[in-house]
């Protein structure tokens, strides 16, 4: 992959703009704790869009903004720090949801203590992201995957709800327990480059041309994908997932949803695919059964619950689900409808968390059931939430509208059986957000029950309307969203032969 060297150091100072404000804020007073953390994700959030604005999409598929610096000569471990399409794609998302949990947080009543401490979490678990998102070399990468587990672990634990210590434990437990298959396997290719090459190596564009037997192909491929198939994560690999985002305050499980989850399919794209294309291509067709199995058996567990929270929670495993059956179909189709469906469902996801929010501080509990009826009181956040939750489902003009004709699409060019199951689980899928819409705006209660609520305003306003917006521009205009990673895909391709 073509490298070029950045003329300005976009990406190393998006990470120390939170590190720096973090720095501020626990030297500060508790006061202006939420100001100093809205200055430094603002401020990271224009740096992004600059950053966008510098990258040149004629050559998307090249790594741009490219940053290197030695940190460990001997073992050929580097600070490789870049971004083609697909990364930009991803840091950019990253930037607007780190800025929008915090303008939630400003709103939200239940962050009421420790202030100090909770903005710190938020801003050091952006760092760590964008470092997930941009960096290219695999010790890099595993540093930063596993350093986004401290934060949200105490994020749930100190703020989250009753049972936040045992769903911070569970949270912690199995994503650092996965997270050793991918170490062994990082270690296993250096190893391997080592005996090939003669030296030690975790540079992902060195790594990228090593030809390797199968069999060790095979075993590499699995290693990592048990630990990016539990952090995004499909079914039977979930059970973390609903506690997790049960538990957490409503802006830990926005950004849980919208970026974290983010890095299991993102780095099943670049380093599953990228790295292990024979097994990749021996394997598909059990992922892409793994895939539907997974949309069928979420929907069907979302549609049971009451508490919004885990609703949403379930939703996100049966929209990964989607993510990884257009994955591996392994046509362009295909993996366009993979990654503008993670980044649709980091907009959507975000925005149902927020009104899984919104109706608790309103209620004081997440079952949604007690809003039935009084929903007509609140105009705008009825129409917030309406346009938030089809465009999850898929409707046309929807941000998930364009992943799911395109998986379908995808699965159209293998057979029409398979499209057929595809478009089976995209119905299971929509169910259970008409479920949530009718319970809502349809049921009712007695009228000398109801409590009139006020409607949205302040900072959860402003929150929903940085998610709205792109949600619609997503919906209406995908080209400009395709410019991002077209080329980085067909590189992707032409690696597995395609």
């Amino acid at each position: 992959m073509e490298r070029v060297e950045a003329a300005f150091p976009f990406i190393s100072l998006s990470m120390l703009f939170p590190v720096v404000f973090a720095l501020a804020v626990g030297l500060a007073r508790e006061l202006y704790a939420r100001y100093l953390a809205l200055v430094g994700t603002a401020l990271t959030f224009l740096l992004s869009l600059v950053a966008v604005a510098h990258f040149d999409f004629s050559k998307a598929d090249a790594v741009q903004l490219y940053e290197e610096y030695a940190v460990l000569p001997e073992l050929g471990v580097k600070l490789a720090l870049g971004a083609d399409g697909l990364s930009l794609l991803m840091y950019f998302l990253t930037t607007l949801i780190s800025l929008v949990a915090v303008v939630w947080s400003v709103g939200d009543e239940k962050v009421s203590y420790r202030l100090k401490e909770y903005f710190i979490a938020f801003l050091l678990t952006e760092t760590f992201v964008i470092g997930v998102f941009t960096a290219f070399d695999l010790i890099v990468f595993y540093v930063f995957y596993e350093l986004t587990l401290l934060p949200m672990l105490f994020v749930i634990g100190i703020w989250g709800y009753k049972l936040r210590l045992y769903s911070a434990y569970k949270f912690f437990i199995y994503i650092f327990v996965s997270s050793l298959f991918l170490l062994l396997g990082i270690a296993s290719l250096a190893v391997y480059h080592y005996k090939t090459k003669g030296y030690f190596t975790f540079s992902y564009f060195e790594l990228l041309g090593l030809q390797m037997p199968l069999s060790f192909e095979l075993f590499t491929f699995l290693l990592f994908f048990i630990a990016f198939a539990v952090k995004t994560p499909i079914v039977p690999f979930h059970t973390w997932l609903p506690d997790a985002h049960g538990e957490a305050p409503t802006a830990g499980s926005v950004v849980l949803a919208a970026v974290l989850l983010k890095m299991g399919t993102y780095a099943l794209l670049r380093f599953n695919v990228g790295l292990f294309p024979e097994a990749t291509k021996l394997l598909a067709p059990y992922l892409v059964a793994l895939g539907i199995f997974s949309i069928v058996m979420a929907s069907w567990m979302t549609i049971s619950q009451t508490n919004v929270k885990r609703f949403v929670a379930y939703s996100s495993v049966s929209h990964m689900g989607f993510v990884v059956t257009a994955m591996f179909l392994l046509n362009m189709e295909g993996l366009r409808a993979s990654v503008i469906e993670m980044f649709a469902h980091g907009l959507t996801s975000a925005g149902l968390f927020m009104v899984a929010g919104f109706i608790y501080n309103r209620l004081h509990t997440f079952n949604f059931r007690s809003l039935k009826g009084a929903i007509k009181f609140m105009p705008l956040f009825a129409t917030v939430t309406a346009v938030i939750a089809f465009s999850a489902m898929g409707l046309p003009g929807g941000s998930s509208f364009w992943g799911k004709f395109l998986t379908v699409l995808s699965a159209r060019e293998h057979s029409t059986l398979l499209a057929f199951a595809v478009v089976a689980a995209a119905f299971f899928s929509g169910a259970y957000v008409l479920y949530f819409l009718k319970t809502l705006y349809l049921d009712t209660k007695e009228e000398s029950v109801l409590v009139h609520f006020r409607d949205l305003e302040g900072a959860p306003l402003v929150a929903f309307a940085m998610i709205l917006l792109p949600v619609i521009a997503v919906g209406l205009f995908p080209f400009v969203f395709f410019a991002f990673f077209e080329a980085s895909l067909k590189l992707l391709l032409k690696l597995i032969g395609h």
